[in-house]
């Protein structure tokens, strides 16, 4: 199989760390130049449902079991970074249990970081609810190096602010994670 530079991240990644939810899929940041070995590895046993943009160099391939016969199985969501905050996250991966087996996961940091972006930018959906609920959840772990993540966000006044903001927050009643 071809090496690539890649990160686990999103819901496998969080239950890597131990926070565990629920996925549909599997979220992989994918270094740019190895992207389409990557796909062209994985053909034998996947077929591509779809890329981003359709022609020219690809930043998002969805690709899904060709064993699949129904739409309920786990597709692989391949991404190229496109933001300092994923490219960080490619660059800073750490050594993780998913799957039974040692894989390459986004950092704790990177996935609050990923998540907090993602819910700043639909902070009035219930989809960005769940990302900042994620974010806040990956830090009650204890395991975030919170003075990494300041430093990271310094230049950037809304999630500096919603750092800030989540750090602050009580902690909500019911099951912590384990």
């Amino acid at each position: 199989m071809t090496r690539a530079d890649y990160a686990i991240c999103g819901a496998v990644a969080m239950s890597a760390h131990g926070a565990e939810r629920y996925t549909r899929d599997i979220d992989v940041l994918v270094a740019a130049a190895s992207i389409e070995p990557v796909v062209a590895a994985l053909a034998r046993t996947m077929r591509e449902l779809g890329r981003e943009p359709e022609h020219g160099p690809a930043y998002q391939i969805k690709l899904r079991s060709k064993r699949a016969t129904t739409t309920a199985g786990v597709d692989i969501d391949l991404m190229v970074p496109v933001d300092a905050v994923e490219a960080w996250a490619l660059s800073n991966t750490v050594r993780a249990k998913a799957f039974d087996r040692k894989v390459d996961v986004a950092s704790v940091e990177a996935l609050v970081l990923m998540k907090l972006r993602a819910y700043l930018s639909d902070p009035e959906t219930a989809v960005g609810a769940k990302h900042r609920t994620d974010a806040f959840t990956l830090l009650e772990l204890g395991r975030a190096d919170v003075a990494a993540l300041r430093q990271f966000v310094r230049s950037d006044a809304a999630m500096a602010t919603e750092l800030d903001r989540m750090l602050r927050a009580p902690r909500p009643r019911g099951r912590r994670p384990e």
